[in-house]
């Protein structure tokens, strides 16, 4: 069988701007000199097509197809006839490099400077980061947002459209500047729309300045990136979410067809998120198949290839761009020492499995012990049941670890077999480890609330203890589908669907005090029963702040949500799992800490004690930091920061197609008087009503239709 190896191009990024078109590099590789102060970049965002091989010398696109095991692409031919209009010609290795091949399919997608995945941003931390944006695009307008970057004194950089920003719109240019910080394992994406899996996703990678390095783990030889979705050839990003806006998920494989997509199940019963319908993963933008059932050309496409040495360490940063999807990451025959979460430091754990969410980072190492030889990279989706609680084979997609002692061939390797005597190590799992037991009972699972910050992340980052009940402020926010008598279920919290307000916050703070734009479920007079406003609650600045972060719809069927925190990071300190069938080890009534009301708009600790942070069982002393926490279904999570960075900072479920339905929430971090001024000439965008009694009367315009 054909196996394609390619290697990464570097190329720089440095002042002044220029442009640079490349294939996707995973080599981790400062893009400037850690002496300079700035880093710039100049990110054109543009179309292109997969399995389509571009000349950008001639501004032409060729169409790209397989035939007896040989890729080519077809030109238009200089002596055209009817029976041949176009030549067949051979792609270079060069030229199948660059080809965009995901599924094997042909799909219209976005890119920027032709890459997929996004062009990797490597810097050092505090560097200044300077990325310019060209919208080349015809119809859409896009912002991106550098996930995990804390934007203390630069808000306004934060790329959430309509809220912090004006759209970017077509034939614009934008430039973003910001401090790296903090460290780690991060990315960026669009955000503004649903865009991001179809191309506009990217990793940002912050290293540590010199001398700051961690010293309790190995030095690696090698360190890459692995950025893992789910891909729909047929949808776009928007179309899903609008197919699930108006619940038409059952009609999503075609419309026009009698044959139903039904949901699927995971470990505990719960709804999983994944869309379906579900083929293949992405790595790093590649993907193979490996049934008769699929075309040559899907059989024969190009997999992700790590090349390692035999005897060293490997430094994999894990990056979960997809649009709904959860994954199960392991890698044949080799352990993986977990080392880092969301850019955060962990005390190294050794693991098989890593469950990894949208919007998540997580960083292994890998050390090269095995016989040198070729090993398959799993990437399994987390469902384990069809709708009807019956057993199903999980799907697997595929990269390949290569040693460089080895010949290139495809691995024969086998999954990792888990038993008693030997059990398996999972992180990150969300379910409750009773229904984990059931379903896999000789894996060991360990929640985010299990795994611990590091000596020195603890040292920075020391859990908050309040002074007295004035220091500390607890609001509950809960992710969950909502409707009234009329209008069926959609994404919100509590009780609303979020809305962008008619101007970005930012630019135009005084609209919080707008109430037929701005509500909470403190003020919800002017929202009516099916509530949709631009949500915003409002937080103390300088105040132990403990977020109870709940996904309870009050019905038996539901799903966990990934929730991301934009401008700063949390600690969780506990997780609180659904009350569990002890028949059938599946989520059957919500958990008892919390009191609800009616609508769900509202909750509250059942038992009083626990207010004012006295929660039993809190993790206090070495809990993770993270920014994207998965809430289980029908459970919650306990996170607490500091609210030191004032500004409007958004609160949203990272599964795109609930975000942009409405899951979704503001926090106002302080006072208006608090937050960073604009910078001047700052775009600004509102609504625009022309009065009527402004125009010019018709009989004022003279013949020549001047004035």
């Amino acid at each position: 069988m054909l196996l394609y190896k390619f290697l990464s191009r570097v190329f720089l990024f440095v002042v002044p701007f220029y442009s640079v078109e490349s294939v996707f590099k995973h080599e981790v590789k400062p893009d400037c000199a850690a002496s300079e102060k700035e880093c710039s970049f100049d990110f054109h965002v543009n179309y292109i097509t997969s399995m389509v091989s571009y000349n950008l010398s001639t501004g032409e696109g060729y169409p790209v197809f397989i035939r007896n095991g040989t890729f080519f692409k077809k030109c238009s031919s200089d002596v055209v006839s009817i029976a041949r209009p176009f030549a067949e010609i051979p792609l270079t290795y060069e030229e199948m490099e660059d080809v965009v091949t995901a599924d094997g399919n042909y799909k219209f997608m976005y890119s920027i400077n032709k890459q997929f995945p996004a062009p990797t941003i490597v810097v050092d931390e505090n560097q200044k980061v300077k990325v310019r944006i060209h919208n080349d695009l015809v119809n859409e307008a896009v912002t991106f947002h550098w996930h995990g970057m804390f934007q203390k004194e630069t808000p306004w950089m934060d790329g959430v459209s309509m809220l912090t920003q004006c759209p970017i719109l077509p034939g614009q240019t934008f430039t973003y500047e910001f401090i790296a910080s903090p460290r780690g394992t991060h990315w960026y994406h669009s955000h503004h729309g649903a865009m991001r899996t179809s191309g506009l996703a990217g990793a940002l990678i912050v290293l540590p300045r010199q001398k700051t390095e961690r010293y309790d783990i190995p030095k690696v030889a090698n360190d890459v990136v692995l950025m893992v979705q789910e891909w729909n050839s047929k949808m776009s990003d928007a179309q899903l979410v609008n197919i699930q806006k108006w619940y038409m998920l059952s009609f999503s494989q075609n419309l026009d067809t009698d044959n139903c997509v039904t949901t699927k199940r995971n470990y505990d019963g719960t709804i999983s998120t994944l869309a379906e319908p579900y083929n293949n993963a992405l790595v790093n933008g590649k993907t193979r198949y490996f049934s008769e059932q699929y075309s040559e050309r899907q059989r024969l496409l190009p997999l992700e290839v790590f090349n390692i040495s035999s005897n060293t360490y490997n430094r994999f940063r894990l990056i979960n761009s997809g649009m709904t999807g959860s994954f199960r990451i392991s890698i044949d025959s080799h352990k993986l020492l977990l080392i880092a979460s969301d850019g955060v430091d962990l005390v190294p754990v050794e693991i098989d499995f890593l469950i990894i969410n949208p919007g998540e980072t997580y960083d292994v190492i890998l050390y090269a012990n095995s016989i040198a030889g070729n090993y398959w990279i799993r990437v399994e989706t987390t469902v384990v049941m069809d709708v009807h609680f019956n057993p199903i084979q999980q799907n697997v997609s595929f990269a390949q670890l290569h040693y460089k002692e080895a010949d290139d061939e495809l691995p024969k390797s086998e999954e990792r077999k888990c038993s008693v005597i030997e059990p398996c190590v999972m992180a990150n799992c969300q379910w409750s480890p009773d229904s984990m037991a059931r379903i896999e009972p000789s894996v060991k699972c360990l929640s985010i609330a299990d795994l611990k910050a590091s000596s020195i992340s603890r040292m920075l980052n020391p859990v908050s203890i309040p002074d007295s009940p004035d220091d500390f402020q607890e609001i509950f926010l809960n992710f969950h589908f909502t409707g009234n008598g009329v209008k069926r279920a959609r994404p919100a919290v509590n009780a609303i669907h979020y809305k962008s307000p008619p101007t970005p916050l930012l630019i135009s703070p005084d609209i919080v005090k707008d109430k037929s734009i701005v509500c909470n479920n403190e003020h919800m007079e002017n929202c009516g029963e099916y509530c949709q406003c631009t949500h915003v609650v409002k937080l103390e600045t300088k105040k132990t702040t403990q977020l109870v972060l709940i996904a309870e719809n009050g019905l038996q069927t539901g799903t966990s949500h990934p929730v991301h925190l934009h401008g700063n990071r949390f600690q969780v300190l506990k997780i609180g799992h659904a009350v569990l069938n002890k028949t059938t080890g599946f989520v059957q009534d919500a958990n008892q800490d919390i009191q609800f009301s009616q609508n769900f708009s509202k909750a509250k600790w059942r038992d009083s004690t626990w207010r004012n942070g006295n929660v039993p069982d809190l993790k206090i002393e070495n809990p993770p930091l993270k920014d994207t926490v998965v809430v289980p279904n029908r459970g919650y999570v306990v996170v607490r920061l500091q609210t030191d960075n004032p500004g409007f900072w958004l609160l949203h479920c990272h599964l795109e197609t609930h975000m942009n339905i409405g899951m979704a929430v503001v926090l106002q971090v302080g006072e208006l008087y608090e937050m960073p001024e604009l910078p001047s000439h700052f775009p600004k965008c509102s609504n625009f009503h022309l009065d009527s009694v402004s125009l010019p009367l018709s009989n004022s315009i003279k013949p020549d239709g001047t004035l």
